[in-house]
């Protein structure tokens, strides 16, 4: 009778652990779901704040979006032609990251809306177009994109 009871006890006691590991399981796994959504948003926040910085830049030379949204050629001209390949290398890392940050890491779901925005930049601006294909080792990721 005494074993039996002990038996009991002890199966009961064990479906209380399990309930509880039950519980501790399901909470760690929503805590790592959030994490992943945080540390996504914050990757893309970086990559985002990059792009943000070049046109900032951008801003500083009147007429220099154009090489990157409406398909002006880039310049023949030395100083603005230097400005110009600069900013498309500042902005091939910036998309780079970008693509990076969207593929590896869930939390950001952006990853479509990144590349669609990379595909836009690429299809609109001969400067980064020969950037892209003169270093394709420097930015694999935008590459696949183009």
């Amino acid at each position: 009778m005494v074993a039996t009871v002990t038996a009991i006890g002890g199966l009961l006691g064990l479906i209380v652990s399990l309930i509880f590991l039950a519980k501790q399981t399901k909470a760690v796994s929503e805590q790592v779901r959030a994490s992943n959504v945080i540390n996504g948003t914050n990757g893309l926040d970086t990559c985002l704040n990059n792009v943000r910085e070049i046109y900032f830049k951008m801003l500083e030379f009147p007429g220099m979006r154009a090489y990157f949204y409406d398909d002006k050629p880039c310049p023949d001209q030395d100083e603005e032609r230097e400005r110009v390949l600069i900013m498309a290398e500042m902005l091939a890392d910036a998309l780079e990251a970008g693509l990076m940050a969207t593929r590896r890491i869930q939390g950001t779901e952006s990853f479509d809306d990144w590349r669609d925005y990379c595909r836009f930049l690429l299809e609109h601006s001969p400067a980064m177009r020969s950037t892209i294909v003169e270093h394709p080792k420097w930015w694999p990721e935008l590459v696949t994109v183009a």
